[in-house]
């Protein structure tokens, strides 16, 4: 059974750095939604440093995951989300603020590794369930099987396209840290 959540801006380019996005997404047997106000803000992915160590921007796409049917973009449109929304953009941006509110009204699962943005869900939404990008992709790379070679890629492109360091709260760290390591990446 497809289980629905909640990613925010950050979580979404963080999948979308992986180039495995719609695998992982599938293999975890997921459909994801995003707001709006998120989803306008996803908008540039890095490359890795070059020779001289020099990064470039390009922009990012979820046309792959949307053309799946992998993720819905949603609209605040009822009482209730605004209500909530307007609650929790009291305490955090506007993008955060929104996918809160989608996730804490419609009862979903909320995909963030923002730590603020997590307190705040719990504090407003205290059943809330949150999942963070190494979750998902711990969770992804057991379903797909990847071999190390794989996820030591998915590990490299994470960190330096989707600009993902190990953070320093999440339980799956020091898996990710030990990835980057093998990978001579620096995290």
């Amino acid at each position: 059974m497809t289980r629905a959540l909640v990613i925010d801006a950050c979580c979404t380019l963080n999948v979308l750095a992986t180039r495995l996005e719609v695998e992982i997404v599938k293999s975890c047997d997921l459909s994801l939604l995003i707001s709006e106000r998120a989803h306008g803000e996803a908008l540039f992915l890095h490359s890795p440093p070059d020779k001289d160590g020099v990064r470039t921007k390009h922009r990012a796409s979820t046309d792959r995951l949307r053309d799946a049917g992998h993720l819905q973009i949603r609209a605040l449109d009822t009482t209730a989300l605004q209500d909530a929304f307007v609650e929790c953009a009291a305490q955090l941006r506007d993008e955060d603020a929104s996918c809160v509110a989608l996730a804490g009204v419609l009862g979903l699962p909320l995909m963030t590794d923002d730590g603020k943005e997590r307190r705040v869900a719990r504090g407003i939404f205290p059943r809330i369930e949150v999942i963070s990008t190494l979750t998902l992709l711990h969770d992804a790379a057991n379903a797909l099987a990847l071999s190390e070679q794989d996820l030591l890629r998915v590990a490299t492109d994470l960190r330096w396209c989707g600009n993902f360091a190990p953070p320093r709260k999440d339980p799956l760290s020091t898996w990710y840290a030990e990835l980057l390591r093998k990978a001579g990446v620096p995290g």
